[in-house]
């Protein structure tokens, strides 16, 4: 029987991020684990798919829409007996945040962007620990070509990522002019912290850093900055591939 992975993760581009690397395990590690993906996009999923039990492995991010996984974490659900090991994937995880995290059960921390050799070795190790042959993991991202960097070199992947990505960005736009226009300082954080992950992804690091300089001014409740975001987002969407 395949393994049971449950994703809690609201972002729709890095879910398939996810997806895509599970898709490249028999490809690159011998004997890999089938596994079936399951995604939950809000906390109140997560909880209810966690009440199901069954899983083997949970990927998590933490800044969900309707609250933090956190919240989950200090429930317990991570040191419960025959609680599935925990991954805690999020930009921005500092080395005090990932050990409150492992107090809390997390078995690993990984900030994204995350290079998929890494991640995948990490579920593998996870999954099944006395697996041979899971892909060494990278130190971390470095800015150049986003195929080597985090897409284990295949473009076919990259590609595939890319333009899926493209009808996602449609509705991070919409919801950041939601949510300028509501002055809802939350959902426009939440859009910046997706969008900083996945432009770093696709190797678009100023754009990252424009979302991310979003996310921080956010934080302290400045939202001025998105119509500015949105139209560079827009401009590079509309421009050559």
């Amino acid at each position: 029987m395949p393994a049971r992975l449950l994703l809690i993760e609201d972002d729709a581009s890095i879910a398939r991020f996810v997806e895509l690397a599970l898709e490249e395990l028999p490809a690159l590690i011998a004997e890999a684990p089938a596994v079936q993906l399951q995604v939950a996009r809000s906390l109140a999923e997560g909880r209810a798919a966690l009440a199901q039990g069954g899983w083997q492995l949970v990927v998590s991010d933490l800044m969900l829409p309707d609250g933090s996984a956190e919240t989950l974490l200090a429930e317990g659900v991570a040191r419960a007996d025959g609680a599935p090991p925990w991954l805690v994937f999020s930009a921005g995880v500092a080395d005090a945040r990932a050990q409150q995290l492992a107090a809390l059960g997390v078995a690993r921390t990984l900030r994204k962007p995350v290079p998929l050799a890494q991640l995948l070795a990490a579920m593998v190790e996870l999954l099944q620990p006395s697996l041979p042959g899971a892909p060494e993991a990278v130190a971390g991202a470095v800015a150049g070509d986003p195929v080597q960097d985090h897409f284990g070199g295949d473009r076919v992947l990259y590609e595939q990522f890319r333009v899926g990505c493209a009808s996602r960005f449609a509705d991070d736009l919409a919801q950041g002019d939601a949510a300028l226009a509501a002055a809802d300082v939350s959902t426009l954080r939440r859009v910046a912290h997706g969008l900083k992950a996945v432009l770093t992804l696709l190797g678009q690091p100023a754009l990252a850093a424009r979302a991310q300089a979003l996310e921080e001014a956010a934080t302290g409740g400045d939202i001025d900055g998105w119509p500015a975001m949105a139209a560079a987002l827009r401009h590079w969407m509309a421009g050559p591939a």
